[in-house]
């Protein structure tokens, strides 16, 4: 059974629009807290597609409503507008501000990490403007600012603002369902010693040393739960010292910087505590060691002059197979010709938010994988593009397109 089976004159994808809609995007620079231009644009291409309305927040994320004729829910797309900068240019065969199109693939910065996400969504659900009397609900299009160096943290706004039934979040799964993701926080651990010269080092305390001692004992103390999502996991990211440069001189701090990947119901508490039970083993050892662990706190200032901040604590979640919104996509993307197999995603994506902290039904599913993402020569194959498109619009139709018969008897 193929798209228009389900969807009617629905089921339809201008693959033409859709790619050249996605160069648009590429040839747009849109680094975290400048993304003005490019959600000016959206905005502009949302209104001339038939969307009922367009509008930035606050916060400088771009929202697209088509609004049904019928009572009903309301299915959020989402995805990202920023990109990670480019560097190494030296390794890039093709512009990464140019949008080429070659040999199948289409080329450019945030290609796959979202802009062919985001051009699918727009252009693939289009369509709805043109059949609103058959549309029960409403469906919504997000691009979101500052997801590269906060992911959740200004998608909360537009969370806030719809309160949808149910998320799509279109960043990549290699077009398979993805219903869950591991968790992630940053762990600030430091320990604070007594500056000496490094002459005479019995007449300070090293902070570094403290760190190396306090490192060995987190070690020991930490264990990770399992579960479908996989294991958790710690790993040291950064490390860094007082004074710097130590020129002749033993640090009085010491700090580290820890990635802490999560499973589902996790909670701040419970990766915070081994580290706790660290410190209090070495403090039983030594009555002079100190040291102090929290979970990192940061923000961003958006391209509006908004500032938003919070701590970098990304919860992981879980949707049951059984939920309509994993069978009810499965079903519609397989009567649509897909074979959509089942999968998680190993990358911190938006759904940290939507799904992890306000408990909204999420699923993933975008075109492009997550080892394609911020890579020099950054492409994504345009057979995924357009696929995306007509999944996007599958899943629509399963929440929020009547039946014909549906549809005329709640016009009498």
């Amino acid at each position: 059974m193929n798209l228009q089976q389900i969807c009617g004159p629905l089921g339809a994808v201008d693959e033409e629009l859709i790619i050249k809609t996605c160069q648009e995007l590429v040839q747009i620079p849109s680094y975290t807290g400048q993304e003005q231009e490019i959600a000016d644009w959206l905005v502009e291409k949302m209104l001339a597609l038939g969307y009922d309305s367009a509008w930035i927040d606050g916060v400088g994320n771009v929202i697209g409503e088509i609004r049904g004729k019928h009572p009903g829910p309301k299915v959020l797309f989402d995805s990202h507008i920023d990109t990670i900068p480019v560097s190494g240019t030296e390794l890039w065969i093709h512009d990464p501000f140019e949008g080429l199109v070659e040999d199948g693939r289409i080329y450019g910065r945030g290609v796959v990490s979202m802009k062919g996400a985001l051009s699918a969504m727009i252009c693939g659900l289009s369509p709805f403007a043109q059949y609103k009397e058959r549309l029960a609900g409403s469906v919504f299009v997000s691009g979101t600012v500052g997801k590269e160096q906060f992911e959740g943290l200004a998608f909360r706004q537009v969370i806030q603002v719809i309160k949808p039934n149910y998320v799509i979040t279109g960043e990549a799964t290699d077009l398979r369902v993805c219903y869950g993701q591991r968790g992630r926080s940053q762990v600030i651990v430091m320990t604070k010693g007594k500056a000496a010269h490094s002459a005479v080092p019995l007449a300070g305390k090293n902070a570094g040393d403290m760190m190396l001692k306090l490192i060995e004992e987190i070690k020991k103390q930490i264990t990770f739960s399992v579960s479908s999502l996989g294991s958790g996991s710690l790993e040291l990211v950064s490390i860094a010292s007082a004074p710097s440069p130590g020129s002749s001189t033993i640090p009085h701090t010491c700090w580290t910087t820890f990635d802490r990947y999560m499973i589902e119901e996790e909670a701040e508490e419970d990766i915070l505590q081994p580290i706790y039970d660290a410190i209090s083993i070495l403090q039983h050892q030594d009555a002079e060691f100190i040291a102090e662990v929290g979970i990192a706190e940061s923000g961003f200032e958006c391209y509006t002059g908004q500032y938003l901040s919070g701590k970098r604590f990304f919860p992981g979640w879980i949707l049951s197979l059984e939920h309509e919104l994993v069978s009810g996509s499965q079903e519609a993307l397989g009567k649509a010709g897909f074979a959509p197999a089942l999968s998680t995603y190993t990358i911190s994506t938006n759904a940290c938010y939507s799904a992890g902290t306000a408990n909204i039904p999420t699923i993933g599913f975008g075109p492009g994988c997550e080892e394609e993402m911020h890579t020099a020569d950054e492409s994504l194959e345009i057979s995924q593009l357009t696929a995306a498109a007509a999944g996007y619009q599958a899943i629509a139709c399963q929440f929020l397109l009547m039946k014909e018969q549906e549809s005329s008897e709640g016009e009498r």
